[in-house]
């Protein structure tokens, strides 16, 4: 009861503007307190607190900063931010903010409005209509690195369901991939907090995923893959994921866009697979499967390669699925040439299951036309980045070593 009463002197001194840092103050002191901020009494503080920051004749900045303070410690308290008087503390919050106020304050308002937004759908419904979507846009571009912070954290709060799903656009998206740009220009690095909102518009909104600032994102999720921590690195790899599973669904020009910009994540892609954490592999094995690439083989030399008269006049035959058939040079300087000629295909996605065929002959009008074959299958490659072996030509040779190709695979975005 004690408390009751002092919450309500206090707030006939805000209400009269009279000391009002000293009671502001008093207020956050009390209201900061668990015990008094979960009594009855409290709840009565919302409007008055609420019509404190809206009244014109509240000029003093330190009283502002704390009566705000004071709405962030109410709500922290979830059945005081799901009553009624908190659609007019959010009213009041987004009216702060855009007067424009100190860097501390917006960071304390966006707290608040944190609070009030994650345990109530009204209270994302009165921010929106009270036009807090654009001022927490613009926030995010602030230069201030913990306004900008906050305000992409309110964002995620903001979106992460369909309440206000008509204010989720394509401008929304820009404005966090803009954030997401700054910051690497800055820092080298992305904080997670930014990519954590573009996946709350992503997750939630998949007509987002096709727009032109969803594709414009992609650089910068694949540089987050590169430079990022491991919180980073995994909000990138989520957001990617996301684009991904739209790509069915887009218009053709879009999701060949997006995969082509994608496409650079390759080698970061296969080493999350063999170093990364565990529960990265699943979604970056995904992904490489799906996005387009070049298969480079290259054919080193053979050995073993002899006949019982002179040398034979070596080359190697690639055959790869339906595209024309490659072939080396002709090499005759001994039974192990070295050809350490390269070659190329690319694709528009992995070529899943396919082999490649390799075919080892001899020009050489004396001996055998062919030391053998060999068929390798290119899957391994994709999720590696690189495979070198000795692959044994078959038929064997029944006296002497094993014939083989030392053959080296590649796979990647170049």
């Amino acid at each position: 009861m004690a408390e009751s009463g002092a919450i309500e002197a206090l707030l006939d001194l805000l209400r009269s503007h009279q000391c009002e840092e000293t009671a502001a103050r008093l207020l956050e002191v009390l209201l900061n307190n668990v015990k008094i901020r979960e009594s009855k009494a409290t709840k009565s503080a919302i409007v008055p607190l609420s019509q404190y920051l809206l009244d014109p004749q509240t000029q003093g900045q330190q009283a502002r900063l704390l009566a705000t303070l004071a709405l962030g410690d109410l709500f922290q308290n979830e059945a005081l931010a799901r009553t009624a008087d908190a659609v007019s503390a959010c009213r009041a919050l987004v009216n702060l903010l855009e007067d424009q106020p100190t860097e501390e304050m917006k960071v304390v308002a966006i707290c608040a409005l944190q609070n009030l937004v994650m345990y109530s759908r009204s209270n994302k419904r009165a921010v929106a209509e009270a036009g807090g979507v654009q001022v927490v846009l613009d926030l995010i571009g602030s230069s201030d690195p913990e306004t900008s912070i906050q305000a992409a954290m309110f964002i995620k709060l903001l979106f992460s369901n369909n309440t206000i799903q008509e204010y989720a656009s394509s401008e929304t998206v820009r404005a966090i991939t803009a954030a997401i740009e700054k910051d690497l220009w800055a820092t080298g690095t992305v904080n997670e907090e930014y990519l954590k909102a573009l996946n709350a518009l992503f997750g939630n909104f998949p007509r987002l995923r096709a727009t032109e600032p969803a594709t414009l994102s992609i650089p910068h999720l694949v540089t987050s893959l590169k430079t990022g921590s491991e919180a980073t690195q995994e909000a990138a790899l989520d957001a990617l994921f996301l684009l991904r599973q739209a790509w069915s669904a887009c218009p053709a020009e879009v999701s060949r866009a997006q995969s082509i910009a994608a496409a650079d994540a390759i080698p970061l892609l296969q080493y999350l697979i063999q170093s990364g954490p565990p529960r990265f592999q699943e979604k970056a094995e995904f992904l490489l499967q799906c996005l387009p690439g070049t298969l480079v083989v290259i054919i080193k030399r053979g050995n073993n390669m002899r006949q019982s008269v002179g040398n034979p006049s070596v080359y190697c035959k690639l055959t790869l699925g339906n595209t024309p058939p490659r072939q080396t040079k002709v090499v005759s300087t001994g039974p192990n040439p070295e050809w350490d000629e390269s070659f190329a295909w690319s694709f528009e996605s992995p070529p899943k299951g396919q082999k490649l065929h390799i075919s080892c002959k001899n020009k050489s009008k004396m001996g055998k036309s062919s030391f053998g074959k060999v068929t390798i299958q290119i899957d391994r490659v994709v999720m590696l980045g690189a495979v070198a072996g000795e692959y044994t030509l078959l038929p064997e040779s029944k006296s002497g070593p094993s014939r083989n190709l030392e053959i080296e695979f590649q796979w990647s975005n170049k």
